[in-house]
């Protein structure tokens, strides 16, 4: 059953519970295992997990209602050319990987899928999504290269300038903390609101996020910074 998540006035995170089979879950994470062992990086291509997902005709559905009202609501603002093939990554956080968390960004992409596989344990660190409370309601490509610049100078400074930046702007009201469940799916349109994730202190918290349409409005830099973070094949 959907649920809509309000983070503020036209702005919406899409909840799916149980889509993913726990059977289907318990296989990913073994594969995540054998692969990477105990601490793999953050970033992996998620395309073997995508494929066991799409095993099941629950998300299989989902999946393709979700893209279609997506393009739908794209082509309403002229954007009908849009690259087809979605962009998986595989982000496996833990406390070894404070260095990518905290981090506030858009994403390339007008629609991201958020899966999570594993979480970790409750607590005031424990890596969950952080969603802006004001979206972006009109885009030019100067504009979103000089964001890209912005952020990656925000990513740049100590963990712990971060997490207060992260923190201040949740007792300020400014952001929201989403929690999410196993086998669930999370819909929302990461080009417009900005996000991130809080750090892991304890354990590791999987998800398999995959993006869908990316209007070109990068000039190149977020393929180079994705090629950069996800090692290649091999």
């Amino acid at each position: 059953m959907a649920k809509r998540i309000r983070i503020d006035k036209g702005v919406a995170l899409q909840s799916f519970h149980s889509v993913i089979p726990a059977e289907i879950i318990a296989e990913i994470n073994e594969v995540i295992d054998r692969s990477f062992g105990n601490t793999p990086l953050r970033a992996q291509s998620g395309e073997i997990a995508a494929e066991l997902i799409r095993r099941g005709d629950a998300f299989r559905q989902l999946e393709e209602a979700i893209c279609s009202d997506a393009r739908a609501k794209a082509a309403k603002f002229g954007q009908i050319d849009l690259p087809l093939k979605p962009f998986h990554v595989l982000r496996c956080a833990s406390k070894a990987t404070g260095a990518e968390s905290n981090n506030r960004h858009y994403d390339s992409h007008l629609l991201t899928l958020l899966i999570p596989l594993q979480l970790a344990p409750d607590g005031v660190s424990n890596g969950d999504l952080v969603m802006y409370r004001r979206p972006r309601l009109s885009v030019s490509t100067p504009g979103n290269v000089v964001c890209k610049m912005r952020h990656g100078f925000l990513r740049s400074l100590p963990l712990t300038w971060r997490r207060w930046l992260t923190l201040h702007d949740l007792r300020r009201g400014n952001c929201a903390r989403i929690p999410v469940q196993v086998g669930s799916v999370y819909a929302f349109n990461g080009f417009a609101i900005q996000h991130g994730n809080l750090d892991v202190e304890v354990g590791q918290r999987r998800t398999l996020l995959i993006h869908y349409y990316d209007p070109g409005h990068s000039l190149g830099l977020s393929e180079m910074l994705r090629r950069g973070r996800i090692p290649a094949k091999r």
